[in-house]
């Protein structure tokens, strides 16, 4: 049964598996800003006589003052604590009429009201990460010829023809291509493969490789499904920012068709 031609319209993908690469509320207010800096004035302050006195030279046979060469008085002391409480009454009155106010705009750092982070998009407009795939299956489908594949996977050297697509592409990038295995789905990236020996390049426990298609794949299951995929093997790209990419690679899958037996699986070599 081969599947009819439909259009992908999935928008949302999960990273692929060969792309290589809380509760949300509202923060609490800290210290109040201009506390802080009365705060950080008032430590200044201490640090500076700490200094003082550490600068001094200290002479041999001579006991050493611990008397600090700046020192703040007690009414000064009181007249800054009373600044601080003052200080914290408006703040405190500050962020109730912000509460009552919830629309009017946060000037506390942290709010969430805060600017959300813009998402880095192309020259056209699409928001990254971004899988390219250059080909056109319905454009390429009348330009190649799939009665006699150029290569043909089978039942034998599986993950050898497959390890050896990743290793040397350069290869066999344009030659025509039919392989048999189970359809796999891994969050929106479609694959053909099987169980089999470790594969460096591919999803644990398969052996594997990616195929996009504008064919519909509705009425197959997931790691359950056998198929024969005939296309071509292509080079894409996927980035995840504008200085960010690396080469993938897959076949443009211009037939996928449902296989009523499966072949030999897992495959040993």
């Amino acid at each position: 049964m081969k599947l009819s031609r439909k259009m992908n319209t999935k928008e949302e993908k999960a990273l692929g598996p060969f792309r290589i690469f809380g509760k949300n509320g509202k923060a609490k207010p800290g210290i109040p800003v201009r506390r802080a800096c009365l705060l950080l004035a008032l430590c200044a302050g201490t640090l500076v006589a700490c200094k003082e006195k550490d600068a001094v030279r200290k002479t041999p046979g001579k006991v050493e003052s611990t008397e600090s060469t700046s020192s703040v008085s007690e009414e000064e002391a009181m007249s800054m604590a009373a600044a601080l409480d003052a200080l914290e009454s408006k703040d405190a009155a500050s962020v109730a009429a912000e509460n009552a106010n919830p629309s009017s705009e946060s000037k506390i750092a942290g709010s969430s009201n805060a600017a959300e982070t813009v998402k880095e998009t192309d020259e056209q407009g699409r928001a990254y990460p971004i899988d390219d795939y250059p080909y056109n299956p319905k454009e390429d489908r009348g330009k190649y010829s799939l009665e006699k594949p150029d290569i043909v996977v089978g039942d034998k050297l599986y993950a050898t023809q497959i390890n050896d697509w990743y290793k040397n592409f350069q290869d066999y990038e344009g030659k025509t291509v039919s392989i048999e295995g189970m359809y796999m789905n891994f969050g929106g990236y479609t694959l053909v493969g099987r169980n089999g020996p470790s594969c460096p390049y591919c999803t644990g426990g398969y052996v594997n490789f990616e195929f996009k298609t504008d064919l519909d794949l509705s009425g197959l299951e997931s790691e359950k499904s056998w198929i024969r995929v005939k296309g071509v093997l292509r080079q894409g790209k996927y980035s995840i920012s504008k200085d960010v990419s690396q080469l993938i690679y897959y076949i443009e899958a211009l037939e996928v068709e449902k296989m009523d037996k499966p072949g030999v699986n897992p495959i040993t070599d």
